[in-house]
């Protein structure tokens, strides 16, 4: 037998679709040939929690109790950490990692990581993020540890492919919100980024790599293959 695997915690509904998408590329990443192979998940899918951003930006409700009772409910069914498949919510990581025992991992500093490391060269990144994201600065300090700067994506855009009548949120995975993210990355572009960060969670699921002239870096992708690494311990 082999070295115990460890089980994966996902604190869900940041929105539905980003955390089905984060439940898929860790079962795609998984290096398992039969179905006993792949690891053990358990999910909270929690859309109650309340708006991140609304709440960072706007003194809207406050999601901390709800984000802690869904981590806590993780902690109780098992899991051995956990991970977040959303950006802003990780504005309340410090709150979360007090009162849970079991690890959380942070997405937005293993994006920064993974940058520096896969692309040495870059000295400035490109973030297309929800308002909440942006004005707390979150990525800016992750990236700043390792001298790279962050510019930000056009916000209007941003929010209206995410969160407009027509946006992600609203179930529409066509080419309007397609369209807005082209555009804010473009412009990222034209303004000196090197690399451009997909950094909300539901810009991944309409924006691709074939979208965009540069490297475009999805940390949900990298949250998932550091999921599978830490589970099976590798």
């Amino acid at each position: 037998m082999g070295k115990k695997r460890k089980i994966v915690g996902i604190l869900g509904g940041l929105g539905p679709m980003a955390t089905v998408d984060l439940f898929r590329r860790i079962v795609e990443f998984t290096p398992a040939k039969v179905d006993q192979e792949h690891l053990r998940i358990i999910i909270d899918c929690n859309p109650q929690i309340p708006d991140r951003t609304k709440a960072i930006l706007y003194g809207g409700p406050d999601p901390t109790p709800e984000l802690i009772a869904t981590a806590k409910n993780l902690v109780k069914a098992g899991a051995d950490f956990i991970v977040i498949p959303c950006n802003t919510a990780h504005y309340f990581l410090d709150y979360l990692k007090r009162e849970v025992d079991i690890p959380i991992i942070n997405m937005i500093e293993e994006t920064a990581r993974y940058v520096r490391n896969n692309y040495p060269y870059a000295e400035c990144v490109g973030l297309l993020a929800t308002s909440g994201t942006i004005k707390s600065n979150l990525y800016h300090k992750a990236f700043k540890k390792f001298g790279i700067s962050v510019l930000a994506g056009d916000e209007k855009k941003t929010m209206e492919a995410i969160y407009g009548e027509e946006g992600i949120k609203a179930g529409n995975l066509g080419e309007k919100p397609r369209r807005l993210l082209k555009e804010a990355a473009q412009e990222l572009i034209r303004r000196g980024a090197q690399v451009i960060i997909a950094g909300c969670t539901e810009i991944s699921l309409v924006l691709g790599e074939e979208d965009v002239s540069l490297p475009l870096v999805d940390p949900l992708t990298i949250l998932a293959k550091v999921a599978v690494e830490l589970a099976l311990g590798i």
